[in-house]
């Protein structure tokens, strides 16, 4: 042992301890953490749901698995999605704007998994650091990080039985390396429902209006997505998505008017209604990391294009003396939005400090002309036809902070300053309209945990300005008698929105809300001889209160259920129209239970049931509706090959209404196709698992078009 040098003892110890070290390296990397996921949590800012937590989320697409949170209803047959209390909503990937609406959204969503999806938030009150407009909350879909080193992907079909077959497909393929990240997105939809709508008009003026109406949609979204890591530091990337869409309307309406003297009408209108909207949105961003700490600046810019060009042509008989009236109408509408904005998140020990600028822009040109059929040909009517111009600038600033006391409260607040700069004009009136006002919306939340107890309590402060549609004057004929138009004269609403929460144990969770909507406005009908005209008006304020409760747990390991029940009380006041405020209640209660049916947790079946009660709001009466929807899943192949079947509204419940006025009764009474079997097959495949985390875009302005 003496003849051994002393440093080759060294050597072989260091060799020694090298080899420990790497074996224990080695047998730690292959130990797995199980740990059960709370169901529920909140935060002082918003509630998430843990979709693996959730035996019902399994073997699900997006729109399915939101359906599936507290608060959140989803309507596959509207084509809505929306959080109770709110009037809209907004959905962000990875706290990226969707640049989706309506059933292209629903459609989107249907081509991710929840097994690709680790967590929802639901954004009631949403923070500084989102755009202040319109009363909406925020849904954040936080994905999984991608696990796929090379190439991975899934595809997807979708078969709907409605009066109509209709079928949706989805495909997407990704490539990855530790650098750069790519993904290509092919979603396609045709589709068609029978739409059964009635309207009628008690006053002096009596008009029964029945419409027996196909719809359409046929829809093509190719996206593609490219990031890539310059260094460990900043990192550069872009989505770019294109929709081909083309919709269509083939309707038979029937009107019956009923003059003061008792002199009746009857018209007959055939309607042939198509569309084409192609539509180009382009995001990039840049992030760079300052700091070890978490110090970042992001830059990020957006821009949207979209070019509608629509024919209409509709003939209507007079029964009275048999003529004849055959007209054609051209509108192009082309809609534009450019945005750019930075944030700076500054996470220092004394608190978390978030703050940016942002300017967006909107541009909208319209055009719509009207011809008469004669023996000569179409002839334009200039009386009927119509420019419109519109043009509006928003200059936005933030500032937020936020800091935990210890670990029982959690606190966070914020003040945005928004500046806008709007004007319209039409060229064959010479008029126009302009406005400049800049606002101040702040907003604060705080939260208390112990134990199983979290307390929350959050405000803010938001801004709804009108959309395109409702500020265009353009008058869209139903017929040569009656149409619809905008009100380039619209002005803000403005929201306040207080809300106390309280989460027990991660299971149940309730909130009780304040909101006061000012100046608020919306869509009226009135009736003037055989002519109905529909506009938007300013003409109401609102103080609404609401309790939102819902509980969910796991019964026997095999039984989810999800209760939750909705109140709210609302006291109106209505300015400048001559309409009955309704005082009232609303109340609305559902029911999701989904059974596994076998061990290997493969098989399940559901059954859920939802209803709310008649209840009234503003001057609208709304009647009792209910729906009853059922199904099954299957998971084949370890998860890669998921099989849906669904049957939804099997009670094939209508839509019924009255609006009161004071020298009038509407009364609604809609059918939209709402009973429908869903088939759904989708199946996943994937490379070597390597965790790489993909950078998320927001566009907040597109919801406005």
């Amino acid at each position: 042992m003496k003849n051994i040098p002393v440093f080759a003892l060294l050597l072989a110890s260091s060799m020694l301890c090298s080899q420990i070290k790497k074996d224990s390296i080695q047998n730690i990397e292959k130990i797995e953490i199980l740990v059960k996921k709370k169901l529920l949590e909140r935060k002082a800012d918003r509630m998430i749901f843990n979709v693996e937590a959730s035996i019902a989320s399994q073997g699900m697409d997006g729109s399915e698995t939101l359906a599936s949170v507290p608060m959140i209803k989803v309507d596959e047959n509207l084509g809505t999605l929306s959080i109770v209390g709110k009037s809209s909503v907004n959905v962000m990937i990875n706290g990226r704007m969707l640049n989706l609406s309506g059933q292209a959204l629903l459609n989107y969503l249907k081509s991710i998994r929840s097994e690709n999806i680790a967590k929802i938030e639901v954004i009631t009150t949403p923070p500084a650091k989102y755009e202040a407009q319109g009363n909406s909350g925020l849904i954040n879909i936080i994905l999984k990080k991608n696990p796929n080193l090379g190439f991975s992907g899934s595809i997807g079909s979708n078969l709907i039985q409605r009066t109509y077959s209709g079928f949706s497909d989805n495909g997407i393929l990704s490539y990855q390396t530790e650098k750069f990240s790519s993904s290509l997105k092919l979603v396609y939809y045709d589709s068609a429902k029978r739409s059964d709508e009635n309207y009628n008009i008690i006053g002096a003026t009596q008009n029964y209006s029945s419409s027996v109406r196909k719809d359409m949609w046929n829809e093509l979204t190719p996206s593609i997505s490219m990031s890539y890591k310059m260094n460990k530091n900043s990192e550069a990337g872009f989505e770019y998505l294109y929709a081909h869409q083309r919709s269509g309307m083939d309707i038979v309406n029937r009107t019956r008017n009923i003059s003061p003297a008792g002199q009746e009408e009857n018209l007959l209108t055939n309607t042939f209604h198509r569309e084409k909207e192609p539509t180009h949105t382009l995001s990039a961003y840049y992030d760079l990391k300052l700091d070890s700490l978490g110090k970042k600046l992001s830059i990020m810019g957006n821009f949207y294009k979209n070019n509608s060009d629509t024919e209409v042509n509709f003939a209507t008989q007079k029964l009275s003396d048999n003529t004849l009236q055959n007209v054609k109408t051209l509108s192009l509408v082309a809609p534009q939005i450019f945005s750019a904005q930075a944030d700076l998140e500054l996470p220092f020990s004394f608190g978390n400090i978030e703050t940016g600028i942002k300017f967006n822009q909107f541009k909208n040109n319209s055009d719509l002309k009207y011809f008469n059929l004669t023996d000569n040909g179409y002839i334009s009517d200039g009386n009927r036809a119509n420019l419109f111009r519109y043009r509006e600038e928003n200059y936005a600033a933030y500032f937020s902070y936020a800091k935990n006391f210890g670990d029982h409260w959690e606190t966070k607040a914020g003040l945005r300053y928004e500046n806008t700069v709007a004007e319209s004009y039409t060229p064959s009136t010479g008029s126009g309209n302009s406005y400049r006002y800049g606002q101040w919306f702040p907003s604060a939340y705080v939260s208390y945990k112990k134990d199983k107890n979290i307390f929350s309590l959050a405000y803010s402060r938001r801004i709804n300005r009108p959309g395109m549609g409702s500020l265009n004057p353009f008058r869209w004929y139903s017929n040569p008698y009656s149409y619809s138009s905008g009100n380039p004269l619209l002005t803000p609403s403005y929201i306040n929105n207080l809300e106390l929460g309280y989460t027990f144990n991660n299971k149940l969770t309730t909130s009780l809300y304040y909101m006061r909507l000012k100046n608020a406005f919306g869509q009226v009908s009135f009736q003037d001889g055989l002519s109905q005209i529909s506009t938007y008006l300013n003409y109401y304020n609102t103080n609404s209160f609401g309790l939102n409760v819902s509980y969910t747990d796991t019964f026997f390991k095999f039984w989810e259920s999800t209760v939750a029940v909705n109140a709210s009380r609302q006291n109106s006041e209505i300015f400048g129209l001559d309409a009955q405020p309704q005082k009232g209640n609303s109340f609305s209660y559902s029911i999701n239970n989904t059974f596994t049916l076998n061990k290997t947790k493969t098989l399940a079946f559901f059954l859920n049931y939802e209803q709310s009660l008649a209840s009234r709001n503003v001057n609208y009466y709304y009647h009792n509706f209910s729906d009853l929807s059922s199904g099954l899943k299957v998971s084949l192949m370890e998860k890669q090959l998921q099989i849906n079947a669904t049957v939804t509204n099997i009670f094939a419940q209508r839509f019924r209404g009255d609006i009161y006025f004071t020298d009038s009764v509407h009364h609604i009474n809609n059918y939209w196709d709402g009973r429908s079997f869903r088939l759904s097959v989708n199946y996943t495949f994937g490379g070597q698992k390597k965790k790489i985390q993909k950078k998320a875009i927001r566009f907040e302005e597109k919801d406005r078009i």
